[in-house]
């Protein structure tokens, strides 16, 4: 039994194996039976990101020109989801699509997580790699993988394949952001396989234990302008922007 997470609000049972909902009264916290948590939620602030990994994610928003934020952003991992939640609030101009596997845990998003319900924000219950096979080219500015299964990271991120549809669908400034453990920078060559289809790729490793990837065919800001709109987004993200994006730039 997990105890830490707090108590147990809610547990249901899919083809896939379990989905879980703990509250400590402070933060909620969705889980699929292990003790990882696949999203945090602060109660008192849901559209604050929590997680370390989650906030140099949403940090690519940096990437952007005040004038050209993105308005077609697609999520290929759902979770409880308080990333889309954050976007949704952040860039109230975009339509973002939300893709998940599993239909409970986009149903246990919006009856535990607030995930919001509008034209704005699309769910889709599907496998990742068939909806961006069927999207439309150049469909979107923003691609977010976060991917993950009780056991860890979906093997198909990895995939070759799955980079090439990847940047099918982005159109060709749009950027790519991927979410995977730092062990895969050396059990992968996910870093060399992007810079095979990308110009630009920027990397940060959170405290957390998450590598963090961002790629385009566009070039990178520089990092004066890159703080400069981290400080003008941060009122809305809910926290310091900086913080998240500074590893990004450490070594360029």
């Amino acid at each position: 039994m997990i105890t830490h997470l707090g108590r147990e609000l809610h547990r249901r049972y899919d083809e896939f194996g379990p989905i879980l909902v703990f509250d400590d009264g402070n933060k909620r916290y969705l889980s699929f039976g292990t003790a990882d948590e696949q999203s945090c939620q602060l109660n008192s602030a849901p559209l604050q990101l929590q997680h370390e990994y989650a906030r140099a994610m949403a940090a690519v928003l940096v990437q952007f020109s005040d004038a050209a934020l993105p308005t077609q952003i697609t999520l290929l991992g759902t979770g409880g989801g308080t990333l889309a939640a954050a976007l949704h609030h952040v860039l109230p101009q975009a339509q973002i699509q939300a893709v998940d596997l599993r239909t409970a845990v986009l149903q246990v998003a919006y009856q535990y997580f607030s995930l919001p319900r509008g034209p704005r924000l699309i769910t889709h219950c599907c496998d990742a790699a068939d909806f961006l096979r069927q999207s439309d080219a150049a469909s979107c500015e923003l691609l977010i993988t976060d991917l993950y299964q009780a056991g860890g990271l979906d093997p198909l991120v990895l995939q070759a394949d799955f980079l090439d549809a990847c940047q099918r669908h982005l159109q060709p400034d749009g950027w790519l952001v991927l979410n995977l453990w730092k062990e895969h920078r050396e059990q992968t060559d996910c870093l060399l396989q992007l810079k095979q289809r990308f110009t630009t790729v920027l990397q940060t490793t959170t405290a957390d234990g998450n590598w963090i990837l961002w790629a385009s065919r566009a070039a990178a800001t520089d990092k004066k302008t890159a703080q400069t709109r981290s400080k003008a987004l941060s009122p809305a993200a809910g926290f310091n922007l900086w913080n998240a994006v500074k590893g990004f730039y450490r070594h360029r």
